[in-house]
């Protein structure tokens, strides 16, 4: 990683005129976590955790994607996606506390 802030760019995909919605920005900084998100939007609140899943699962594809694209040679997407399901439960199992900041985004 580099030491630099270097913020990523909006998605190409995404037009200007289209309504979209930021949903999350995660920062690393001195091994630290640091994270704003879009949370309480769901139009029913009971329907915001899965959500909330449906997004860390396609961003954990994206990831899998991404990675196969820059090492077509190295790991297949299966492989990949189990190491991501790994590395997210041996997470939330030993570092169940959140370091850093979490902010939620105001409309």
């Amino acid at each position: 990683m580099t030491d630099q802030h270097n913020p990523l760019k909006k998605p190409s995909s995404v037009r200007d005129d289209a309504v979209a919605q930021e949903m999350i920005r995660f920062w690393l900084q001195d091994n630290t976590d640091h994270v704003s998100l879009m949370v309480g939007g769901a139009e029913d609140p009971k329907t915001e955790a899965p959500m909330w899943g449906f997004i860390l699962a396609d961003i954990a594809k994206h990831v899998t994607k991404a990675m196969r694209q820059t090492n077509p040679d190295g790991p297949s997407a299966q492989d990949i996606i189990s190491d991501i399901l790994q590395g997210m439960a041996e997470r939330i199992k030993h570092a169940p506390e959140l370091s850093g900041s979490v902010e939620k985004v105001d409309d």
